[in-house]
């Protein structure tokens, strides 16, 4: 297929890249920014300019929207939601009306609306699934629900399938050494509930979205099963979150804050690069 990424410059993006070409698909980069390895063509192009999008898109078959701020803080967050916001809604208005049958949406984990709290609720229970209501407070978590909506209503008016990728926090650092350093430190990543994925395993989450054929639109949690802590979830949990309400049944070890579940029925996504594979229990890397 021919393949459009926006934020093809960006990390993810990069990964996203090299495993769309490694499975002969044609890609177009887009960015703000020139790509830091040219792997593919790439177009410098404003998002939040709509006719860089319909001039990039023409006879695509899918897109990857990966471009955005990607946390609050980076920018002012007028900044962090306007932008997040208007480039998603161009990329799907376009993508819409030039026929572009299939779209992947970066969404993230901080959609639940635990990750930036200022005052972190109670979730109803964990781990977190699709189903669970999403209450975040910060710009960048709203800027995620409001682009799976917009994902909701593009679907109601045109003959396009969209997958949204709550994705949780993508891991670069191959040797995970930078996990081993918050093992004494949970409270750090308690609004993600210490859920992870690899940044290899998340490119491949977004290639099985855009070549898997979905109806209408997906809301899909992309996480690692286990957690990047070495401590059992559960008790982790007793100390620091001792109001939750329950725990999922047939949950045990240092499970995921996210369920991966529906991910796994849907796009046949099985996540290949678990930390345990190269960190030893003493925090060491294996060979």
């Amino acid at each position: 297929m021919k393949i459009v990424v926006t934020g093809g410059s960006g990390r993810l993006g990069q990964y996203t890249v090299r495993e769309l070409l490694a499975h002969d698909h044609d890609v177009l980069s887009l960015d703000r920014v020139p790509s830091p390895q040219p792997l593919c063509p790439s177009w410098i192009a404003d998002l939040t300019r709509a006719g860089d999008l319909y001039q990039a898109l023409k006879g695509a078959d899918g897109v990857i929207h990966l471009a955005a701020w990607q946390a609050p803080g980076l920018t002012p967050d007028t900044e962090t939601f306007a932008n997040n916001v208007s480039a998603t809604y161009n990329v799907l208005k376009a993508a819409t009306d030039l026929g572009v049958g299939r779209a992947v949406l970066a969404s993230s984990v901080a959609a639940y609306g635990f990750s930036y709290a200022p005052r972190m609720p109670t979730p109803d229970y964990l781990p977190l699934d699709e189903e669970h209501r999403c209450r975040p407070q910060d710009p960048y978590g709203l800027s995620k629900i409001i682009g799976e909506t917009l994902a909701d209503s593009f679907t109601r008016l045109a003959p396009i399938s969209i997958a949204s990728l709550r994705l949780a926090g993508v891991n670069f650092d191959p040797t995970y050494q930078r996990y081993v350093e918050r093992w004494s430190r949970p409270m750090e990543r308690l609004g993600s509930f210490w859920c992870y994925v690899d940044a290899r395993d998340a490119a491949v989450a977004c290639r099985l979205a855009v070549e898997v054929p979905l109806t209408g639109h997906e809301v899909l949690n992309i996480s690692a099963p286990t957690s990047l802590m070495r401590e059992p979830t559960a008790d982790l949990l007793k100390r620091l979150v001792p109001d939750l309400p329950r725990i999922k049944e047939g949950f045990s070890g240092n499970w995921s804050g996210m369920d991966p579940a529906k991910a796994a029925r849907v796009l046949s996504f099985h996540t290949e690069h678990l930390m345990e594979h190269f960190v030893g229990p003493d925090g060491k890397p294996l060979q």
